[in-house]
Order: C-alpha cells, then sequence, then structure tokens
C-alpha cells in the first residue's frame, strides 16, 4: 500500500449518501431476519443443533441449541463496530496516497465499502442461521454450499470494485 500515515491526512466530516442509508437499513434487517426465526422456532428445536458443515453440506459437528445465537451476536457486534470505525475514514489504510483533492472521494469510497462489506457478511450470517435451523429441523438435508459460494463471491467482487474505484479516483 502507498500513502501517508493518517494523522498527516485531511479530516473530513462526510454524511451518508441515500444509497449507503439504505445498505445500512438493509444490514440491520438482517439481523433482525437472524434473530426471528431463532425466536420462532426455539420452541421446536431439538437440543442439538448442526454448527458446522463440511465441503459438501453435510453437518459435520453438533452443538448445544443455545450456539445458535452466536452468529446474530457476531453480527451485531460487527455491525456496531464497523458503524464506530466508518466515523474515521482517515484513519484507514488506502491503496492511493490521499491529498486534499481526492480526500474526500477515497474516504467516501471507503465508508462505502465498509458500509456493504457490514450489510452483506450480516446476510451471510442471517443466511447460516437459516440453513442450520432448516437442518436441524429436518426440513434441508444439506447446507446450501451454492448460495454460500455465491455471497463470498459477492463479498470478494465489492472488495474489487472499491480498489477499482479507489485507483480510478487516486
Amino acid at each position: 500500500m502507498t500513502g501517508n500515515t493518517p494523522n498527516q491526512r485531511p479530516v473530513r466530516s462526510l454524511g451518508l449518501s441515500p444509497a449507503d442509508l439504505a445498505v445500512e437499513f438493509a444490514g440491520a434487517i438482517a439481523i433482525v431476519l437472524a434473530v426471528l426465526p431463532i425466536v420462532e422456532f426455539w420452541a421446536v428445536l431439538p437440543d442439538r443443533i448442526p454448527i458446522h458443515f463440511g465441503f459438501s453440506g453435510q453437518p459435520d459437528a453438533w452443538g448445544d441449541r443455545v450456539t445458535i445465537w452466536i452468529l446474530p451476536a457476531v453480527a451485531a457486534i460487527i455491525f456496531v463496530v464497523l458503524t464506530g470505525v466508518s466515523r474515521y475514514p482517515h484513519t484507514f489504510n488506502y491503496p492511493v496516497r490521499i491529498t486534499e483533492e481526492n480526500a474526500r472521494r477515497q474516504y467516501l469510497l471507503a465508508r462505502s465499502l465498509l458500509v456493504w462489506l457490514k450489510a452483506e457478511v450480516c446476510w451471510l450470517f442471517a443466511f447460516v442461521v437459516r440453513q442450520q435451523i432448516l437442518v436441524a429441523l429436518g426440513n434441508a438435508q444439506r447446507f446450501s454450499m451454492e448460495l454460500l459460494l455465491g455471497i463470498i463471491v459477492l463479498i470478494f467482487a465489492t472488495v474489487g470494485l472499491y480498489f477499482f474505484k479507489a485507483y480510478s479516483a487516486r
């Protein structure tokens, strides 16, 4: 990475764009959608639920049903921490040197990257919780590795798009 140290960079106050606000909202909705099925199916979940799936999508580790709360909790923590961190874009690492001329654009791009990644990770966790419940209740035989792969490709595409835009806006 090239660039200057964070204490040499201009500090800018930036608001969220309407698109970023919509993505923030989508990330928060994902956390809610991870919690709701747990609450809905808690009474009928078996004492042991799948907590890990192999490459074939078959469960290969089981745990107490209370462990299903871990992913929504981690998603909420990630959401809160990244929301706080995104307020200080001048402290991020950048693939380009930050100058007075490009600071605002680079900061907006980096913050948008965090907003999108935060939402994508929250949706990934919501999906995993849904799959855990489906397999635990016998409504699915395996974890949908195809959909998981799609979400992971989306995450990498988001990062790739950020790098492309950051280099273009240097």
